[in-house]
């Protein structure tokens, strides 16, 4: 009966101490977390304004995106087999 009591204290204690440590451990890393994310957005943010300042009045078209888009479809969906339905 002793081995079951010290089993039990040691799940116990390992249990406080996990409470303990999330209390206070968490959220500390969750606010770090979120203030890096804060930090990268703000900057994606700024470079996306320089980036349209710099380039107001100008007018640009993207082919390559076309190709790009029809070749990724036609590569998903295979050969095209063609075929006579027998009765």
């Amino acid at each position: 009966m002793g081995t079951l009591a010290r089993i039990l204290l040691i799940f116990i204690i390992i249990y406080y101490l996990f409470r303990l440590i999330g209390r206070y451990l968490f959220p500390f890393l969750l606010k770090n977390q979120v203030e890096k994310m804060q930090k990268k957005q703000e900057q994606a943010r700024k470079d996306f304004e320089n980036k349209q300042r710099s380039e107001e009045g100008k007018v640009t078209i993207d082919y390559n995106s076309r190709k790009d888009k029809n070749k990724r479809d036609s590569d998903s969906q295979g050969e095209y087999v063609d075929y006579e339905e027998i009765k």
